[in-house]
């Protein structure tokens, strides 16, 4: 899936400015996709040369004029397609599952350090999810997605936590003997 399709599925339910884009996936939508200011800006201008959206700008006081994006005509035809389309197994991308594959040659401490920080982010994460989830209302039709959405997002934030807590507690437990290297260079 590309940031241009989940740009037009949140413009589908309003429209909005690329901040305002960036704010609601940094914020009530981080459990949907993730994506810098610049990165939101790029695809929208993209999108807006190949006729999906439609800018009009507002006069704001002592501030540049603000862009507000809206879906076109073409824009919602793309966005249909693309949701009555077949979608991708989800395929994750980790640099930490690439680094203990490596185990042998990752120094201890450095690696631990950054499972908690992993373990510590999805513990907040679950704070955070359970939090939305306690205002998203479970009888509204128009909501359920959304509740959907943050229930697999539990879901996941939940494994995360329980599977760093496991590999901290076994790279702790290991033997000295048992204990992982890095592997000595010969220049």
């Amino acid at each position: 899936m590309s940031l241009r399709f989940a740009l037009l599925a949140l413009l589908s339910k309003e429209p909005n400015s690329g901040y305002g884009l960036q704010r609601l996936l940094r914020g009530t939508l981080s459990h949907l996709w993730d994506a810098r200011l610049q990165q939101i800006y790029a695809e929208l201008a993209r999108a807006q040369e190949d006729g999906l959206v439609d800018v009009q700008q507002v006069d704001m006081p002592n501030r540049p004029a603000k862009k507000i994006y809206t879906l076109t005509t073409a824009g919602d035809d793309l966005l249909d397609g693309w949701l009555a389309g077949r979608t991708d197994v989800y395929v994750p991308k980790d640099a930490l599952l690439i680094k203990l594959y490596c185990l042998d040659r990752v120094p201890r401490e450095p690696l631990l350090r950054q499972l908690g920080e992993r373990l510590e982010h999805f513990e907040g994460e679950i704070d955070r999810v359970r939090a939305r989830l306690g205002q998203v209302s479970r009888t509204d039709p128009s909501q359920f997605g959304e509740l959907l959405t943050l229930e697999a997002a539990l879901v996941r934030a939940e494994a995360h936590v329980t599977w760093c807590g496991r590999v901290i507690e076994i790279l702790r437990e290991a033997p000295a003997s048992e204990q992982f290297t890095p592997v000595e260079r010969t220049a």
